[in-house]
């Protein structure tokens, strides 16, 4: 991904630069580099792994939030949309990916990856904290 192309914004929590993963759909996904000024080196690894490894991810992820969907609310799987993912400055290979669900469009679902396995699933909040 060529970054010195990308346009890099401030959002409220960090920067943010806005990326294409066709997998999750054909939509622009905020990235935000929580509580960072510059889009260092671990940024931009980040994205990078993320974008190369997005199919998996998107496999993970959907298995995940069926399991937990059907656990913890009785119902299928609904329409989800992937709202944002979040990169943490401190800590290494770990993305927190925020959807809309259409089962509770009020709470959402958060998914904390850790490489390529989930750490934690919830409510929104988990994709942030």
């Amino acid at each position: 991904m060529n970054f010195d192309k990308m346009e890099i914004y401030h959002d409220d929590d960090g920067i943010a630069i806005d990326i294409i993963l066709h997998t999750f759909g054909h939509q622009k996904i905020p990235v935000i580099y929580l509580e960072s000024d510059v889009c260092d080196k671990k940024m931009k690894i980040d994205i990078n792994f993320i974008i190369s490894h997005q199919v998996e991810l998107h496999n993970i992820i959907e298995k995940e939030i069926a399991l937990y969907t059907n656990r913890i609310y009785n119902k299928n799987l609904y329409k989800y949309t992937l709202m944002k993912i979040y990169l943490f400055s401190d800590i290494e290979n770990e993305y927190g990916f925020l959807f809309d669900w259409s089962g509770d469009t009020e709470h959402g679902i958060g998914v904390k990856i850790k490489d390529l396995s989930v750490k934690k699933i919830g409510s929104a909040e988990i994709a942030f904290l």
